[in-house]
């Protein structure tokens, strides 16, 4: 029976993100994909991080927007 590996190198992450390699790699570089380097060379990622890094860049949608500047209008105390 084989196990299947978890971790993927970088082109199968590039591929999982949607990125091209080139750019990947780039992300690589300012250390912004968090990777596993057990030789010292050849890098790895984990699939659970990369959905994090996906997770983390997240932008409010207007309604979200406005509802949360209506809860603030509805607290602030008057002058």
């Amino acid at each position: 029976m084989q196990t299947k590996r978890k971790l993927l190198n970088s082109q199968e992450a590039a591929d999982y993100l949607g990125f091209s390699l080139s750019y990947f790699r780039k992300m690589m570089m300012r250390r912004v994909i968090p990777m596993y380097k057990p030789s010292g060379k050849i890098c790895f990622f984990d699939p659970d991080d990369l959905d994090a890094y996906l997770k983390s860049v997240r932008i409010s949608s207007q309604d979200e927007i406005d509802a949360e500047a209506a809860r603030y209008l509805a607290n602030k105390k008057p002058i």
